[in-house]
Formats: C-alpha cells, sequence, structure tokens
C-alpha cells in the first residue's frame, strides 16, 4: 500500500487501483497552507469481474464480482466496519445482490445490504460482539444485472468507507467516516465477460481467487444464483417497466409543528434538532441509520427501516428515543412544558412534533420511496385527528400514530414497551385525496431518568 499519495494507481491486471482512506476533518500544517486531508488506512479495489450468466431477447444477464482488500493496521487499530458502494451507469439495474441482506459470514461478520432494484449499491461488513474486528483480508460484493444491448459495457464507480477503533489512554478512538477521497470509475467490456463454465468452477481456478455462492443449473445449462431473479422476466424482481422490486420495510415519517410560522434562523435550528433527533432515536433503538433508506422533507423525515428489522424491538425503542431526544432539545425552554412560550427569540416555542409509523410494501425509486405503505404514512401523518391530538396534550411534545395493521401485529399482541393503555382509535378521511383509513393516536410522554440519591460522607 502506498501511504503518502491520495490518487488512484493501478498496478497488475487483477487490481483496479490502490488508494487512500480519509478520516474525516484535515490537519492544519504550521506556515498556514491548505488543510491536509489525514490519511487512516488503505485499500486495494480489485477490477470487477463479469460473467455472463444467459442472453434472452430482453439482453443478457451478467453476474458482476466486485473484490476489494483493507490493508493491516498498526498499533493494535482495527476495522469495525467497512462499506462498499457501487453506482451502476447507464440505465442498469440490480436484479439480485450477493452476499443478501442479513447475511452472517462464518468468522461472525454481519453483512447488510442496500439497493436491489437501483443503480446504488451499498454493502456493509460490520464485525458483531464487544471488541469485534473485520480481518484485513480479501471480501467481495457481487451483483446480477441485465445488459439491454448484448454488446454493451458495465460501468460505474466504487467507493470505500470504514470506521476504525484505536485504543487510547483510558478508552478507545472511533473513527466513523474514513472514505476514499473520490469515487473510482471502473468498466467492463462486454467481450471481456467469463463464460458461465468459470463462474461454476472451483474457487481456485477463479481470477483473483474470489468466492462465489452456489449456483443452480438452468434448462440451457446457464448458470443463475439462488434465487435469483430469471433475466427473461420470471420470478421477482424488475418487470419489463424497470419497476423496482417492492420490499417489506418498516417506515417513520415525523413532521415539527408550526414550522412554517419560524423565522429562517429557527427553521435552520429545527432541521438541526430534527435530524439530530431522529439519529440519537436510531442509535438508542439499535439502528443504523446509514442502512436506513432517507428522504429530508423540509420540516420533516422519512425513515425506511432496513428488511428484517425486528419490530418487536424497534418500535418501543424508536419512541422513547424521539421522546428523549425531544425533551433534551427543549431543556430550559420557557414554554416547553405546555406553559406559555413567547414569540420572540428569547423565549422560543417547545419543539414538538408529530410521528407515524407503518409497514408495507416500499419501493427504493430514482429520486426517493414509493408505493402504497409510504403514501399512507404521510396521509395519516398530516391528518386533523393527528394534529388535534398534540393539541390536546399540551404537556408533551411528541404524538405518535400507528397504522391499524401495526397496532394489530405490535400493540394488540402486548409486545413488551406497547401497552394498549394511552391509544386513541380514530378514523382518518382525507377526501381530497380519496383517502379513508384507521389509525391508533398515543402521546409519547419522556420519563425523565429518577434522581440520584445523594452520597453520605461516613
Amino acid at each position: 500500500m502506498r501511504t503518502g499519495d491520495h490518487r488512484h494507481t493501478t498496478r497488475h491486471d487483477d487490481v483496479l487501483a490502490t488508494l487512500d482512506l480519509l478520516a474525516d476533518g484535515a490537519v492544519v500544517p504550521k506556515g498556514g497552507r491548505a488543510p491536509v486531508p489525514e490519511r487512516d488506512a488503505g485499500a486495494c479495489l480489485g477490477r470487477p469481474l463479469a460473467y455472463a450468466l444467459r442472453d434472452t431477447a430482453a439482453g443478457r444477464a451478467v453476474l458482476l464480482c466486485f473484490p476489494f482488500d483493507l490493508e493491516e493496521l498498526p498499533g493494535g487499530r482495527r476495522y469495525e466496519e467497512a462499506t462498499l458502494t457501487v453506482l451502476l451507469a447507464g440505465g442498469l439495474h440490480a436484479l439480485d445482490l450477493h452476499p443478501p441482506a442479513g447475511t452472517v459470514a462464518a468468522d461472525g461478520t454481519r453483512i447488510t445490504v442496500f439497493g436491489l432494484g437501483g443503480q446504488r449499491l451499498r454493502w456493509t461488513f460490520r464485525a458483531t460482539g464487544r471488541g469485534g474486528a473485520l480481518r484485513p483480508d480479501g471480501r467481495w460484493a457481487q451483483a446480477v444485472v441485465r445488459l439491454p444491448v448484448p454488446g454493451a459495457e458495465v460501468s460505474g464507480r466504487l467507493s470505500l468507507s470504514v470506521t476504525t477503533v484505536q485504543p487510547v489512554l483510558g478508552g478507545t478512538l472511533r473513527r466513523r467516516s474514513a472514505h476514499t477521497p473520490h469515487d473510482t470509475p471502473f468498466s467492463i467490456p462486454a467481450a471481456e465477460a467469463w463464460s458461465t463454465a468459470a463462474a461454476l468452477a472451483p474457487r481456485a481456478a477463479l481470477p483473483g481467487a474470489w468466492a462465489l455462492p452456489p449456483y443452480e443449473q438452468d434448462d440451457d445449462g446457464a448458470g443463475l444464483p439462488d434465487g435469483t431473479p430469471r433475466p427473461d422476466g420470471g420470478g421477482p424482481g424488475p418487470d419489463p417497466e424497470g419497476l423496482p422490486p417492492g420490499l417489506r420495510r418498516l417506515c417513520l415519517a415525523v413532521d415539527i409543528e408550526k414550522y412554517s410560522a419560524r423565522d429562517s434562523a429557527d427553521m435552520v435550528r429545527l432541521q438541526r434538532v430534527l435530524l439530530r433527533t431522529l439519529r440519537s432515536a436510531c442509535r438508542r433503538a439499535g439502528v443504523v441509520w446509514e442502512r436506513c433508506g432517507r428522504q429530508a422533507q423540509g420540516d420533516g423525515y422519512l425513515v425506511v427501516l432496513e428488511p428484517g428489522t425486528d419490530e418487536t424491538r424497534v418500535v418501543p425503542r424508536l419512541l422513547d428515543g424521539l421522546a428523549h431526544g425531544l425533551a433534551e432539545a427543549n431543556d430550559g425552554t420557557p414554554g416547553a412544558a405546555g406553559g406559555p412560550a413567547g414569540e420572540d427569540s428569547a423565549h422560543p416555542r417547545p419543539i414538538r412534533m408529530r410521528a407515524s409509523l407503518h409497514q408495507g410494501i416500499v419501493h427504493e425509486a430514482d429520486s426517493g420511496y414509493a408505493g402504497s405503505a409510504v403514501v399512507d404514512l404521510f396521509r395519516v401523518l398530516d391528518s386533523g385527528p393527528v394534529r388535534r391530538a398534540l393539541d390536546a396534550f399540551p404537556d408533551t411534545h411528541l404524538v405518535v400514530a400507528f397504522s391499524d395493521s401495526l397496532h394489530r401485529d405490535l400493540v394488540g399482541a402486548g409486545y413488551a414497551g406497547l401497552p394498549a393503555g394511552g391509544f386513541t382509535r380514530a378514523e382518518i378521511e382525507v377526501a381530497a385525496k380519496n383517502f379513508t383509513g384507521v389509525a391508533w393516536i398515543r402521546a409519547v410522554h419522556h420519563a425523565p431518568p429518577p434522581p440520584t440519591s445523594p452520597s453520605r460522607s461516613e
């Protein structure tokens, strides 16, 4: 690995580039020269490989393999997490991703995946257990795409980010955002795609010796990964119109009360508080923020949690985290407990929020998240009953509305942290949008920690 230069460097045929991973922030040298980014680690990107799977009238199905390798870290430092991001060009979409979401490798590494059906793909490899570490050895990620034109090339850009942990006096220093200074372009001519026979060969026979998942045989002898959507349109995956796959996701939408009545400076402050509160709530709920789908709405926000989320544990912790974050933001604010708040900057209004939770089929579209689940989520969030509920509970900063199905699955089943008391059933009707539904609304009160008893000297 090179250590002094941040430019990409091509080595031999199996290596696309060696590159530095830079820590957030910069070191300002003496003499007032320009800040110099600090190198945190290094990585090697293997040249992506392509395997031709099958030709159909709709195009050619190709398996893409993206290998990478992290350098050894000195001084007892370790990798806690590594994320590979792939941005496909030319309108290509991922029909299948490997390793799939929720995979746990033999060494205990947990792998999460984002981007099925889309152009921006992301694999996150995270060490499990206290003090766990990622071994800095070869790793890979794979995607199946369909080339609409058999002779087309596959191209795009690659980037890496890592979290490193360094022992320091009395604890550890965690750097969460070491990243490549810029993306690395790649292109694979269709003529360079390996045959299916190579994809089915033993690992040692593959260039670079990168592992591949098991394959099954088609009638014509071509191989496809287990569960891969068929390039001819059969099975799951995008249809001929290019519809991204629909995955069942838990969705959270929030909106700040009376946001438009604030001045510009206060709007900026509220957006910061909103983002900080959401990130903190996710952290308290054990939800990794970077693995969620996120869409800003100005005075509101949409969070789409990753597939497979344990709703029985995450939902009550999310609500507690939101209430806790708002209480912290309003600490010491006049009127925060429901008393009168002045209109001037010396007496700002308390920050109060509506939230809505729903689960259903969500599509990851080009500019956001689509599907009836997302539409219904915001219909409820903006409805009159939910707005009136926040007005009816001046002593709280947060009111939440559950969809009928989510309330039945969680509250009705009696899961811990979600008692049935306090929920009110409301008929939601938005005539202008031709929407009717049922929501269950509840005020969420923040429970401050019990006071600590003063210690008595002996």
